[in-house]
């Protein structure tokens, strides 16, 4: 009996101390995550330049273009709820990769690393070639089969590309380092 007491009074501080720190408690951040949509969902970029100033890119800017679309497949990483990783395929939209590249003056970058909110999954950033970066096919995405925010992301932003195999789609960009 003492024993279930000590691990209710554990899990009563764990909560405590997670709601001192976010001034909520697990179950309201894990509502408020879920009524994100496509319409309300806002994003901005952390862009580092080498040899120049860094800068940030936002969805405001991105949705000045058309919306482009590609088809990529990915792979979710394995989960408690899920120990089994899953590729699959979607439907991506956002804006052209090489607009976005022209948005922040560098429409002839040679190369791109982009890195990943999960860094205990993710140790190395996504290195993306000139031909990569510049594809019809390759795009910065907010919006996963016409209706979703990208899936399993904290940033709600991702590199997606047609031309990429299922370890090339990053679905959760912390930032992009640009390499002219």
């Amino acid at each position: 009996m003492k024993k279930t007491i000590a691990v209710l009074l554990l899990i009563a501080l764990s909560l405590a101390v997670f709601s001192g720190c976010t001034s909520k408690t697990p179950d309201v951040v894990a509502s408020e995550a879920a009524n994100v949509t496509v319409e309300s969902v806002t994003w901005s970029i952390p862009v580092e330049i080498d040899g120049a100033d860094a800068t940030t890119y936002t969805i405001e800017q991105a949705k000045a273009h058309d919306l482009a679309k590609t088809y990529a497949s990915f792979r979710y990483m394995a989960t408690a709820d899920n120990p089994t990783p899953q590729v699959t395929t979607a439907i991506f939209e956002g804006v052209l990769f090489r607009e976005f590249l022209a948005d922040i003056g560098y429409p002839e970058a040679q190369a791109v690393s982009i890195y990943h909110t999960n860094t205990s999954y993710y140790k190395e950033p996504f290195e993306f070639d000139y031909d990569m970066i510049h594809s019809d096919n390759s795009i910065l995405a907010w919006i996963q089969n016409k209706t979703e925010i990208i899936k399993n992301s904290t940033s709600y932003v991702a590199f997606a590309s047609k031309d990429g195999g299922v370890n090339d789609v990053c679905h959760s960009i912390a930032k992009i380092v640009v390499h002219p």
